[in-house]
């Protein structure tokens, strides 16, 4: 097993986003320090393994949308600057859409608690 995996905690929490039909499971995890935690607590190591070395670098918030022919799995993915959460969900879900209003959320969330993007620069 990978070391930063070992931290790595099945956390019930999340359980409150994964309802089984649309989301099947969610991963959290940091570029530096790999999983941190994720949901159901019998996802597959290789499902863990992916979002452990996974690292894309984009600054503010960004989505990336990917499938896995070998799984056969879907997963949406939420880019923070050294975070991720990653969400696998039905192969039905328009992906991009159901990206594009989770982000309008972070951003709303961002200024309800004060965190600009364009005070760092952004745009």
């Amino acid at each position: 097993m990978v070391p930063a995996m070992e931290k790595a905690l099945a956390w019930e929490s999340l359980s409150a986003v994964v309802d089984g039909v649309v989301v099947k499971s969610v991963v959290v995890a940091g570029f530096s320090e790999g999983i941190l935690a994720y949901w159901p607590p019998s996802l597959e190591e290789s499902v863990l393994n992916i979002f452990n070395k996974l690292y894309i670098q984009v600054p503010g918030h960004a989505y990336l949308v990917l499938y896995s022919l070998r799984l056969g799995k879907k997963f949406l993915v939420i880019l923070n600057e050294e975070r991720l959460l990653a969400l696998e969900v039905d192969k039905r879900v328009n992906g991009e859409k159901m990206a594009e209003r989770l982000l309008r959320a972070l951003k709303r969330l961002d200024r309800l608690f004060g965190i600009d993007e364009t005070q760092s620069g952004e745009h």
